[in-house]
């Protein structure tokens, strides 16, 4: 009952709110007269309405506006006023009818249109389109905002133009919630050029508001086109390729999400199928980001003020190549590398299978070995009986004293062959030692030290081990290698694929760095040129192992025919290390080809990963060739070439300065390490004694040797460790951009010097190089020169942002199917297949020679003499810390006295120090002939007299070393300036100084005198220079600039001026009356270290301080003129001292010294370079001096002073002396 009584309360409520709403409705009708006027308007504000809320009211619906197109209408709007416009238009048959919308907003108030914005909104019979004005795109940051917004209506396809008719209309609706009116005009025009046609240039302009899109519809007989846009300019754009459908997504926002798309700032290129796109059209869509930081990693640059941000493309599609191309394209390359095929199948048939030529090598008959043995008996019986000491490189004599180790062992071997002869073709050796036991005596380390450390060495030295033993040794680096390749080559494999389905579903081709220009898709992979073209390596590589195989076979069989080849003739052949490079070639292949299927930052590692692999195993090889028991282990070789594959990586992503400083350090330590390992042998170990084993090496090896034990074997590690050092040093401080191929250019470049110095050697050695290694060796050097000539092309860069690396894109080069890229893989996988083969061949000529007959490495002191006399210059010695200098014939004179006193080799040990000084030389100043005035860091000044070799006197006052050392020239006082902040003065004969000059808060730097000797000038490090009268000690001006660390000084003659340098990279000219500075040259680039003023006053030369070629400089200045003259650039380091010489047959010639160790006369009109003459071990040249004679002085840090004498007929330099 409860339940029934609410529900009848509920119903009589209801009819309740059914009557009020009756009698309010018929009283609102009531209220109003016909012509709509109220006549009760108090009514509606009864307290009745309370009982209902009524719907609010509304404006007044606007009119609608018919408008026409190619006409600009203007409005003006509200929050109570807006503007509707109806356009209409017929559709064309056969025919695309696009239509774009252009607005304008024109209010000063930003404030209004910022908070309340126009908003434009177009209705079509199926969908809307809307914007606001003014347009704020976003990712914008606020950079941009338009006024003018031009968007393109979505077309009437022809594929929807039957179902629809031909009369189509759409209404544009502009409104605003601003109460304050705002201005706006509308336009909408028919585009007449929307549909694009094939190989027909279109010049397109867009803006952040006003971006643009055109259809191109395929022909019949077309299957895939080009799309390709270029532009001037840098701003970032976005070209996307869309299906015909609606919408299109035209905005900076909505752009990626449909269809292929790619960034651009100069050029742009999709490719587009026709399968892709079944209506047989596309649209092609353009919009210009509002910020460029899409397309570089650098800066944003910004518009300037009034400026619109707009960009001009220029869209043009080309037709693609045929399917016959690519059919065509792939036949060139197979039918390229089978003539590979051909040609080495030809040259096993014809050269290789002549009896002359059996297999591959000439295959002696022991009859011949036996006699050139028996003859080579004789000849050491001969040497050993003309002989009584050991020759140079010769194994330590027995007690019996008669013969050395290698003529022992062929006597012995050549009387058991007279015994016995089939067992000597077993057991003969020439060695001493059993090779089957070397490992395994207790005094192993002693005999291979024995043997390792001869100063001659000869490859059955260092073939000592069982040959079986070492072939299952370098076996073991194919195998390891196949395992690497599987493990390796699988997940990338996987990886790649991945990136490419991911292409193909986003459509983002910013994934991806290809060369669009010249990218032919084929199935699934957008760019199958870029992979197919790896069919070098991998055909080349397959073929190269067949030929390592075919050598083998050849091998075995003549080792089977004479087994006294596998122990004693010919370098030992292990074929474990080319199976390995051969497979490192065929994956060299495979892993480009996997980078080529999507080429970006995160897979750049697989197309190099192998390239380190091949440089790692040739330099391996060519080691082994000649020191094949003491190579590297396979598993620490592939450990090391894990590391620095890890280490690539690393660099390329985190390459900051840390990095880059870190690398060099590591680098040059480990090279270091490794040259010490090469150079000992392998008998340099790394374990508690090595400090004590270098302290020792540095004291004896060093200091006391000139010659180092393995002249060779030292040059080619200085050699190299000063160009790593330099590459280290280098990469530290330019740190380049693509990491990766710069420690593959290490890699390649160790390997090519390495090379290079073993045919230099191997010819050194009067060893031959047959025909067929000479003929690839010569088609290995242009092949690799044209490959790296097209290398250098960089199509794409993947260091830089997808666009800015599509700015390098190409067009094809080659049967309009491959471009620059893909000829280097070409051609690099024939000149790597070509360099490998140089290593099987080049020793061919070795291969019936014993092995005691085969160097290692031998001594290079004939190649020096063979310099020496080539340039007339004779090798002197030096005596003791009290003798001196003289000619070759006293040399030799005093030649047995120093072997008695010393023993044999005593000329070449002797410790040379200098008997004038101490320490380091720094300065000179000429005196007379004969007599040179000196200073050094040990605190000293001398004066020597070298053309009778005795010291004249020598002073000793000053606290510290000594800087500068200055004769007067017309008095007999000597000043010197020194660390201790004073200059003292000095007379010969006297112990004592005589006046000393203090005033200066740093260093003396520079001293000077006037043409009397009146006038003391002097600089500092204290930025001070002064004037000091010599009687009285005292300064009586001075001047002081901030910055200007003063490094030398020179009065003008018949001036008031004075020259001064200093490190703030300036040359000064100073008023001596007043001290002030009356010029100042035009700034270098370096710090000025020196000057010298011409003897006529008209002329200054300073000197740079430069380093690795730059700024090592010394430049002529034009006193009066007041201006550069020349400059005279040749040193490789920083120039120290510079001065002029006296005039030689009517020329005017300046003289520089280097910390390059050289010194250079300089033709001062012509700067023609007349002499060099380098002082190796030298040091740094810190000064030079010349006399009336011609004779010229000059000193170094490391062997004191170094007297000269000038040729005044061909400008030549020879040493006269060292003191």
């Amino acid at each position: 009952m409860r339940y029934e009584g609410h529900t009848m309360i509920c119903s009589m409520v209801r009819l309740f709110r059914i009557i009020c709403i009756f009698a309010f409705g018929l009283l609102n009708v009531l209220s109003y007269d016909y012509a709509g006027v109220a006549i009760y308007p108090g009514v509606l504000n009864t307290t009745a309405v309370g009982l209902l809320q009524g719907p609010p009211a509304y404006d007044a619906v606007p009119d609608v506006i018919d408008a026409s197109f190619n006409k600009t209408y203007s409005g003006v709007i509200n929050t109570t006023k807006e503007a509707i416009y109806k356009f209409s238009y017929r559709e064309i048959k056969n025919r695309t009818t696009a239509v774009r919308i252009t607005t304008a907003l024109q209010s000063d108030d930003e404030k209004a249109t910022m908070k309340y914005p126009v908003i434009v909104v177009i209705r079509q019979q199926q969908r809307t389109l809307s914007w606001t004005m003014p347009l704020f795109p976003k990712n914008s940051d606020g950079a941009f905002d338009s006024d003018t917004v031009s968007r393109t209506l979505c077309p009437l396809d022809a594929s929807h133009r039957p179902e629809k008719p031909l009369e189509q209309s759409f209404f544009v609706d502009v409104s605003t919630f601003s109460k304050q009116p705002l201005n706006f005009t509308l336009r909408a025009i028919k585009m007449e050029s929307f549909e694009i046609s094939a190989g027909v240039a279109k010049e397109i302009y867009f803006t952040p508001s006003e971006p643009q899109f055109y259809m191109y519809t395929f022909p019949e007989d077309v299957d895939s086109v080009l799309v390709h846009a270029t532009s001037k300019d840098e701003k970032c754009a976005v070209m996307s390729i869309q299906t015909i459908e609606c919408p299109v997504y035209d905005l900076n926002v909505n752009v990626e999400f449909e269809g292929k798309y790619q960034t651009m700032t100069k050029q742009a290129a999709i490719q587009i199928q026709r399968t892709d796109y079944p209506e047989g059209a596309f649209y092609v869509v353009f919009v210009l980001k509002p910020l460029d930081s899409a397309c570089s990693s650098g800066l944003e640059t910004l518009s300037p003020m009034g400026v619109k941000r707009a960009k001009h493309v220029t869209l043009e599609i080309k037709k693609t190549i045929s399917s016959d191309k690519y059919y065509w394209g792939m036949v060139f390359a197979v039918a390229v590398f089978g003539a590979f095929y051909l040609i080495a199948f030809l040259l096993g048939v014809i050269y290789h299978g002549c009896s002359k030529h059996r297999g591959i090598w000439m295959i002696p008959e022991y009859q011949d070995i036996k006699k050139d043995q028996d003859s080579e008996v004789e000849d050491r019986q001969l040497l050993d009986a003309g002989q009584k000491s050991q020759g140079y490189g010769a194994v330590q004599q027995g007690h019996d004293g008669g013969d050395d180790l290698l003529s022992t062992v062929i006597r012995d071997n050549t009387s058991s062959q007279a015994t016995n002869t089939s067992n000597s073709m077993d057991n003969q050796s020439v060695s001493s030692l059993d090779s089957e036991d070397v490992d395994f005596l207790k005094d192993a380390d002693e005999e291979k030290d024995v043997f390792r450390t001869k100063t001659e060495l000869f490859v059955y030295d260092l073939s000592r081990k069982k040959y079986k033993k070492q072939a299952r040794n370098y076996a073991i680096y194919w195998r390891n290698l196949l395992t690497i390749a599987i493990f390796y080559g699988l997940p990338v494999l996987q990886l790649v694929f991945t990136y490419q389905k991911v292409l193909n579903v986003t459509g983002n081709l910013d994934i991806c760095y290809y060369n669009f220009n010249c990218a032919h898709p084929w199935g699934l992979v957008s760019s199958f040129n870029n992979i197919f073209s790896n069919i070098g390596y991998v055909s080349l590589g397959f073929l190269f192992l067949f030929l390592v195989y075919r050598r083998k076979l050849i091998y075995n069989m003549a080792v089977h025919r004479e087994k006294m080849m596998k122990k004693e003739v010919g370098i030992p052949q292990h074929f474990g290390l080319f199976f390995g490079m051969g497979l490192a070639l065929i994956m060299e292949g495979v892993m480009s080809a996997c980078y080529h299927v999507c080429p970006n930052y995160s897979n750049f590692q697989f197309d190099t990963s192998f390239m380190y692999i091949i440089a790692c195993l040739c330099m391996l090889k060519i080691y082994q060739t000649r020191h094949p028991d003491i190579s590297a282990k396979a598993h620490t070789s592939y450990l090391l070439m894990a590391c620095v594959i890890f280490i690539a990586v690393v660099g390329v992503i985190y390459g900051d300065n840390i990095f880059w400083i870190l690398f060099a350090c590591v680098y040059m330590l480990f090279y270091l390490i490794l040259s010490v390992h090469i150079y000992f042998m392998g008998r340099w170990s790394i374990d508690r004694g090595i400090c004590r084993r270098i302290c020792v090496a540095v004291r004896y090896d060093m200091c006391r040797c000139r010659r180092p034990m393995y002249p060779d074997r030292m040059l080619l590690l200085v050699i190299g460790n000063f160009i790593n050092w330099g590459i280290a040093v280098y990469g530290a401080l330019k740190h380049p951009s693509d990491f990766a191929t710069f420690l593959l250019a290490i890699f390649i470049g160790n390997l090519m010097i390495y090379c290079s110095f073993y045919i230099f050697m191997k010819l050194r050695y009067k060893e031959k190089i047959n025909k067929l290694p000479l003929v690839i060796i010569i088609m290995t050097v242009l092949v690799w020169a044209v490959a790296l000539y097209f290398f250098f092309f960089h199509l794409t860069t993947w260091q830089l942002t997808p666009s800015r690396s599509r700015e390098g894109n190409r067009d094809c080069l080659l049967l309009e199917f491959y471009d620059a890229h893909d000829i280097w893989h070409f051609l690099s996988s024939i000149a790597l297949f070509f360099s490998f083969l140089v290593l099987l061949t080049l020793d061919d000529d070795r291969f019936s020679t014993r092995r005691d007959q085969i160097h290692v490495i031998v001594n290079i002191d004939p190649m020096l003499k063979s310099i020496g006399k080539l340039f007339g210059r004779k090798r002197s010695s030096k005596k003791g810390r009290k003798g001196t200098v003289e000619s070759a014939e006293n040399d030799d004179s005093h030649e047995p006295e120093n072997i008695a006193k010393h023993g044999p080799g005593a000329r070449e040990c002797r410790i040379a120090k200098t008997p004038v000084h101490e320490d380091a030389v720094v300065h000179l100043s000429a005196v007379e002939p004969g007599l040179c005035l000196s200073c050094s860091k040990d605190k000293s000044a001398a004066l020597y007299d070298y053309e009778n070799h005795k010291l004249v006197d020598r002073w000793t006052g000053h606290e510290r070393e000594l800087t500068k050392i200055l004769n007067g020239r017309t008095s007999n006082s000597i000043f010197s300036a020194s660390r201790d902040k004073s200059v003292k003065m000095w007379r010969s004969g006297n112990p004592n100084f005589l006046q000393e000059f203090n005033g200066h808060d740093l260093v003396v730097t520079a001293i000077d005198l006037n043409h009397d000797d009146s006038w003391l000038c002097s600089g500092s490090r204290d930025n001070h220079v002064k004037l000091w009268d010599v009687n009285t000690a005292q300064c009586f001006l001075e001047s002081s600039i901030h910055r200007n660390l003063v490094t030398d000084v020179k009065f003008v003659p018949r001036s008031h001026l004075l020259v001064q340098t200093g490190e703030d990279k300036e040359v000064r000219l100073f008023d001596t009356r007043t001290m002030q500075v009356v010029h100042s040259f035009p700034r270098k680039h370096y710090i000025q270290m020196a000057c010298d003023v011409s003897a006529d006053g008209l002329y200054c030369v300073t000197c740079s301080n430069g380093f690795s070629g730059k700024g090592c400089e010394a430049t002529l200045w034009d006193i009066r003129g007041r201006k550069i003259v020349h400059e005279y650039r040749e040193h490789g380091e920083a120039v120290e001292s510079c001065i002029f010489l006296p005039s030689i047959n009517e020329r005017q010639i300046i003289a520089t010294t280097s910390r390059d160790t050289t010194v250079r006369l300089w033709d001062m009109n012509t700067r023609e370079c007349l002499s060099c003459f380098p002082i190796a071990g030298g040091g740094p040249i810190t000064s030079i001096i010349c006399y009336d004679d011609l004779s010229l002085c000059v000193s170094t840090f490391n062997q004191g002073i170094i007297s000269l004498q000038l040729s005044p007929l061909d400008y030549s330099l020879r040493q006269t002396g060292q003191f």
